[in-house]
């Protein structure tokens, strides 16, 4: 298999369970904050987390919030998540680990003096806690955090932004979700490579739904020997 490095010009990384093993804290957050807030007894297994909060709907965590879940007032909600997200990832900073041969591809686009971006839904204090934690991941060309990004994923208009401001740049983009997923797939100047595992709620529709340059596990396949 050819180098990715030598094809590309520009790399796109979303964050969560694509750079680093996050996605379960989040759903523990959201699961402490839904009981807390709602009902001690509330429980939903981290598939059904995933069939819900991940989605190709715009806004769809705050209709679920509201319609589902009967809470008038989901901005506090979910500022309340977010802080408790924060606290349970520094908490955890010790456990916390970059996916499997991204260190690798990373310090490969660096090496051959090509760029690679973050772009995430997420805050931008946990954007920044995980480019400490991880500094190469400070050698990035840009962060798009939840906060500089005017559309959200699964908005496309948060990659059309990027096409716009890295021009004429041959770019490949890892999503998870399918909700980065519909993002970037939608966005025809970007070779969309979806990594995760056939676990995943929604792995199914996206291969049949979206084109997508590849499917991988985890970035070993990238290591060049």
């Amino acid at each position: 298999m050819k180098n990715i490095v030598d094809i590309y010009d520009l790399f796109i990384f979303d964050l969560d369970d694509t750079l680093v093993i996050t996605e379960k804290y989040h759903y523990e957050a959201w699961l402490n904050i839904i009981r807390n807030n709602i009902d001690v007894n509330f429980y939903f297994d981290y598939s059904i987390y995933c069939s819900i909060f991940h989605s190709n709907k715009i806004d769809n965590i705050k209709k679920y919030l509201k319609n589902e879940l009967d809470i008038e007032d989901v901005e506090s909600i979910i500022k309340e998540k977010n802080k408790y997200y924060l606290n349970l990832i520094q908490e955890n900073k010790d456990k916390l680990k970059l996916i499997d041969g991204v260190l690798e591809l990373l310090t490969n686009i660096i090496n051959n003096n090509k760029k690679f971006i973050i772009v995430s839904n997420s805050t931008e204090q946990n954007v920044a806690f995980f480019c400490e934690l991880f500094p190469i991941l400070n050698k990035c060309s840009k962060k798009y955090d939840g906060k500089l990004l005017n559309y959200k994923k699964p908005d496309p208009r948060s990659y059309i932004k990027v096409i716009e401001e890295f021009p004429n740049s041959k770019i490949v983009g890892f999503e998870d979700s399918i909700t980065g997923i519909h993002a970037m797939a939608n966005v025809k100047d970007i070779d969309t490579i979806f990594i995760n595992n056939k676990d995943y709620f929604h792995y199914d529709y996206i291969i049949k739904n979206y084109n997508i340059k590849l499917t991988i596990e985890n970035y070993n396949i990238f290591i060049c020997i």
